[in-house]
């Protein structure tokens, strides 16, 4: 089989219905290419270097380019404005208000992919495909709707989004501002924490720890190392499988693990900029080195726009 390893920076809704209408064709073939689905949060168009960024945005993303020149670059950006929906659209082919999911929850109220929809996760592991997950899921917070329930074999990350880092934070002063009372605004009885979980087909979904900043420098490394070991322990069985890797990065708050903090000298941003795209290149080592490059179908994609809260995210040449 030809090199099949690409990058697909474009519409997700087009990615998932590609995938699910060729699935039973490949079913046909001697041998399933393997496939790794890798999720920048919130990463504009034009912050990538093979999009005109890279370096002018504060780091090179050489892992990542040369990924894009090995295979399909796609050039037209069109998705939902938010994380829950593209998501949606990603693993169903379907748009997401049809699902339930058209917008991002508000965490705290009932949220969730309708269970009759069927995933990309589903429909492979009908065809004989290992599955697993790391990292935001985004699409249900119940135990009944996270990602094992919807085809996963395994997962290992949040429910919800990244926002919710910051929410312990809030009870602490560390500014010329004073508290209010003892409080500065959430309520963990009100409003529960979001944690971390860890979660196999068929058990229990476990709680691992409480998401707060210093755990959020540390996600996309977790979910590097276990996607890494997912890929190693497949490819050593010959089972052909399914890695979904939605990165933290470049999500609010931007925090660069302590391994990349000041690597680039132009805040914290670039540093998680660059940190992604070692990330990137940690897994597509790790691909070449269980001798499956050729066997492997690799997409990269953004979720949506740029972030525009803390800075002007970049989409240049495209417009809004």
């Amino acid at each position: 089989m030809p090199k099949s390893k690409t990058i697909w920076l474009g519409s997700l809704a087009s990615v998932a219905a590609i995938a699910i209408a060729s699935a039973p064709a490949a079913a046909q073939q001697p041998k399933n290419p393997n496939i790794v689905v890798i999720l920048a949060d919130n990463l504009g168009y034009g912050e990538l270097g093979v999009y005109g960024g890279g370096i002018l945005r504060g780091a090179p993303t050489p892992r990542i380019d040369a990924l894009a020149g090995e295979g399909t670059r796609l050039l037209n950006f069109n998705v939902e404005a938010q994380c829950t929906p593209s998501r949606s659209a990603l693993l169903t082919g379907r748009f997401a208000i049809r699902s339930g999911t058209y917008e991002v929850p508000i965490g705290g109220i009932p949220d969730g992919l309708t269970q009759w929809e069927i995933t990309t996760a589903e429909l492979l592991s009908g065809q004989g495909y290992a599955t697993g997950m790391w990292g935001k899921w985004h699409l249900g917070s119940a135990e009944d709707r996270m990602p094992t329930n919807q085809g996963f074999d395994e997962w290992y990350g949040i429910p919800r989004t990244y926002d919710e880092a910051m929410w312990p934070s809030l009870d602490e002063t560390r500014s010329m501002w004073p508290s209010v009372g003892n409080r500065q605004g959430w309520n963990a009885k009100v409003v529960h924490p979001q944690h971390i979980y860890e979660a196999r087909k068929g058990d229990k979904p476990r709680q691992v720890a409480v998401l707060d900043e210093d755990r959020r420098r540390t996600m996309d490394a977790e979910i590097t190392s276990r996607a890494v070991e997912f890929i190693k322990r497949n490819a050593s069985s010959g089972k052909p499988f399914y890695a979904y890797v939605p990165f933290a990065h470049v999500h609010m708050p931007t925090l660069p693990n302590l391994e990349f903090a000041g690597r680039t000298g132009n805040g914290d941003w670039a540093d998680c900029l660059a940190e992604m795209d070692y990330r990137t290149g940690q897994i597509l080592d790790a691909i070449k080195q269980a001798g499956i490059e050729n066997d492997t179908l690799v997409i990269f994609a953004s979720d949506n726009g740029p972030e525009e809260r803390q800075w002007p995210g970049g989409n240049q040449p495209l417009g809004g």
